[in-house]
């Protein structure tokens, strides 16, 4: 028998109410959290779980109930299944412990911040290491844009990621298929911190030069045009061809 949670009434768990940060844990990557969950006034024997995830992989951790929370031991933090805390996304679950499984409370989509004074500052394209075949990069829409990068194809792929010739190459592409993608989607609202198409279109009209009124939808060729502009806009401000003639003229023979 399959059993399921029912989502009935659930309550939604602020991200102010999770914090969240990368910490060295015996040598492994390990996370520190805090809880704040007093003010939603969940019933005292509810049981809360950290969910750490990243596409297929997944780790649970249990932190007690609600009534008596208790974060589990350091060497029990170790997110051992992955390979680096890059694209890594948390969840925080309170179920009720009942035949029905009932999901009292939630927040999703929780990113794991590097250092806890950074906490105010979130990438909008993470960059993951995955094992791509014959595949550089692929860009992956699930649950949030990321950038997939092979971790085969050189010693450290995330010198790879910082190289000039590769962000010349694949950023400007990301974005023009990012922002194609929300606007296909109808997506319209800058303003909405929770979701992630918001906050590429604000990215976008934060460009230098670039006007804060948006394609009007159903107008392909308008949106056509402003993703056009916004992709000239990042690479005039990041100077990404500038920086992949200096890289190139740089290796021997060129």
């Amino acid at each position: 028998m399959i059993r399921r949670l029912n989502y009935t009434g659930r309550v939604k768990i602020h991200r102010s109410s999770v914090r969240l940060a990368v910490v060295d844990i015996e040598g492994s990557l390990g996370f520190d959290a805090h809880l704040d969950l007093d003010e939603y006034e969940l019933a005292q024997d509810a049981q809360v779980f950290v969910e750490a995830y990243r596409q297929t992989t997944w780790m649970r951790f249990a932190f007690g109930t609600i009534g008596a929370l208790q974060i589990p031991e350091p060497h029990d933090r170790r997110l051992t299944e992955f390979d680096s805390g890059e694209g890594v996304l948390f969840r925080v679950k309170v179920t009720q412990s009942t035949d029905e499984h009932i999901l009292l409370a939630a927040a999703d989509r929780i990113p794991l911040q590097e250092k806890a004074a950074d906490s105010d500052k979130e990438s909008l394209l993470p960059v993951v290491p995955m094992d791509l075949g014959e595949e550089l990069w692929r860009l992956d829409f699930d649950p949030e844009p990321k950038l997939l990068i092979s971790k085969s194809a050189t010693a450290d792929w995330n010198q790879l990621a910082l190289s000039p010739l590769f962000q010349g190459l694949v950023y400007p592409a990301a974005l023009r298929s990012v922002l194609t993608t929300v606007l296909s989607n109808k997506h319209r609202d800058t303003e909405d911190d929770g979701d992630w198409q918001s906050k590429w279109l604000r990215f976008a009209t934060l460009l230098p030069g670039m006007p804060v009124e948006l394609p009007k939808e159903d107008d392909e060729d308008g949106e056509t045009m402003w993703v056009e502009d916004a992709v000239r806009a990042f690479s005039k401000k990041l100077l990404l061809r500038q920086k992949f003639s200096e890289e190139w003229s740089s290796i021997p023979g060129q």
